[in-house]
């Protein structure tokens, strides 16, 4: 489910690039420094945005640092530092423990339980520091189990899952902003679990898994429904994102909440829509051969 929080770079200023790749390379900093190097592999872009809305929205202190990173020795880079950025850097620990057990759960992947046993203190301590999250995120894991267990394909079940659990994530403290910061969440999480369902669907066909969205793929405007959808969860989420009073790098955010979170849903219907017109193609021109005079 991460990898979905894309900006689209080439809609962006450079210097708005710049900045959101000092989030980014700040926030892998923070990862190394406060749970470990090994925790770097919990990295992500999800995590990156909630990073520059929680920054934009409290405006804690900010240090701009410059450092060298084994990924990029050559040059220094400049990367972001604060209390914001911390608080990410638990989260991603933290959902990246659980996600690699459930990982091993499910698939019974040795590689993933142990990269979890890498991680395991890193997370344990952060759940220590946020212990409203870490219960947000233990029940998501375990109410997922179970809609799975079940195959339930309603689209609101485990996608409604996802959006409770973000929704936590994105309050880090209760106040006057939580109901909107909790909209945002659920409404970003429903977005994530559908569109990456939406382009898993082959995969899990082949392999077995779950997924809601398989006993609908081969109904007619069953991609255009799914947008609809997605349109509508969008909708109310981006009412959400405009109430909160952002303006530092809110050009960055609204880049990747209307334009680049869609990037993988479009590469996806793109790709099953050329799939089509090759078969479709393939198919007449064998009528055409079959229906020829000698």
């Amino acid at each position: 489910m991460l990898g979905v929080m894309l900006v689209r770079k080439e809609e962006l200023k450079f210097r708005e690039f710049d900045r959101y790749r000092a989030y980014y390379c700040g926030l892998c900093r923070t990862l190394g420094k406060r749970t470990g190097i090994a925790s770097r592999m919990a990295l992500s872009f999800e995590m990156t945005f909630l990073g520059l809305l929680l920054t934009s929205l409290y405006e804690p202190e900010t240090r701009e640092e410059h450092h060298r990173c084994p990924v990029h020795p050559a040059k220094r880079r400049q990367m972001l530092q604060n209390s914001v950025l911390e608080y990410c850097a638990d989260l991603s620990a933290l959902t990246a423990y659980y996600d690699l057990l459930d990982g091993w759960q499910d698939e019974h992947r040795v590689d993933q339980l142990a990269a979890s046993g890498v991680i395991q203190k890193a997370a344990k301590e952060s759940g220590a520091r946020w212990p409203r999250q870490k219960e947000a995120v233990e029940r998501y894991v375990n109410e997922l189990h179970k809609v799975e267990a079940s195959g339930d394909d309603l689209l609101d079940t485990a996608a409604n899952l996802t959006g409770e659990m973000l929704a936590e994530l994105y309050v880090m403290e209760e106040d006057f902003y939580s109901p909107d910061l909790r909209t945002l969440g659920f409404g970003i999480g429903k977005f994530i679990y559908l569109s990456d369902s939406y382009e898993d669907i082959e995969k899990d066909i082949k392999h077995g898994n779950y997924n809601p969205l398989i006993s609908r793929w081969k109904q007619p405007g069953f991609d255009e429904h799914i947008k609809e959808v997605l349109d509508s969860i969008m909708a109310e989420t981006a009412a959400a994102f405009e109430r909160l009073p952002l303006l530092l790098d809110a050009e960055i955010m609204r880049n990747i909440l209307y334009s680049g979170m869609w990037q993988r849903f479009e590469a996806t219907w793109q790709r099953r829509q050329e799939k089509e017109k090759r078969a479709r193609e393939k198919s007449e021109s064998s009528e055409t051969s079959a229906t020829s005079p000698d």
